[in-house]
């Protein structure tokens, strides 16, 4: 039997906010939308937005989202790109949040950044 990954669903607060973020600033076209659910174009799997109550204010230190202050029952969005520097040169210059910079990691580089509802994304850039 085949499995695969079909959508990522991200909840969010403001949806016209979120697909402003979403296609703005990060760059994905946009599949459809409508005000409870709107989805892109991300490759094999479909990154979607489904509208949510607002979440509780959550801690300012999310710049390390992979390490002991997870817990279970949490999940972590990871973005590859070619050029971490020019990916965050661009992306910082139209307003998006870093809270971690390009950093070398073991892997390779590791940048975080915030969406609308300060959800951390990190963004890497492989070793090759």
């Amino acid at each position: 039997m085949l499995i695969r990954l079909n959508h990522l669903i991200i909840y969010c607060s403001d949806m016209q906010r979120s697909l402003a973020f979403y296609r703005d600033q990060l760059g994905f076209p946009v599949k459809m939308e409508s005000p409870e659910w709107s989805e892109f174009h991300s490759g094999a799997v479909t990154l979607a937005l489904h509208i949510a109550k607002p979440a509780p204010p959550a801690s300012k230190d999310k710049a390390r989202p992979h390490d002991e202050q997870m817990e279970a029952g949490q999940a972590h969005l990871v973005i590859e790109v070619a050029d971490i520097a020019q990916f965050y040169q661009e992306k910082n210059q139209l307003g998006v949040e870093f809270v971690l910079p390009p950093t070398q990691q073991d892997f390779g580089k590791l940048a975080i950044f915030l969406d609308p509802d300060g959800l951390p994304i990190s963004v890497t850039e492989e070793i090759r």
